[in-house]
């Protein structure tokens, strides 16, 4: 579940820093579950997402420079959490390597 919730979150967050638009409803279509940096990860995603979704309704359909290095923020802290994440199960023995 959680790797197809990254999925989406991830795929919201590339194709608006690929210049491209997303609804409040699509936003407020992603469901993610997790725990720790992850969720806190997610979570500013989310916010991120919302607001550029506000953005968008309002008629400002790509992001500025701020918006822009905030989403890839975002995007760099869901890879960085989720990689590391992934190692620690690994040691764990709880994912294959």
């Amino acid at each position: 579940m959680i790797e197809r919730d990254l999925k989406e979150v991830v795929g919201a967050l590339m194709r608006v820093l690929d210049g491209g638009t997303i609804s409040r409803a699509e936003v407020e279509d992603l469901a993610f579950e997790a725990t720790g940096d992850l969720q806190v990860a997610l979570t500013d995603a989310f916010i991120k997402l919302l607001d550029f979704a506000f953005d968008c309704e309002s008629g400002k359909t790509t992001p500025d420079a701020p918006t822009r290095a905030g989403l890839q923020r975002c995007l760099d802290n869901i890879v960085r959490a989720a990689t590391e994440l992934r190692e620690l199960r690994r040691e764990r023995g709880n994912v294959p390597g």
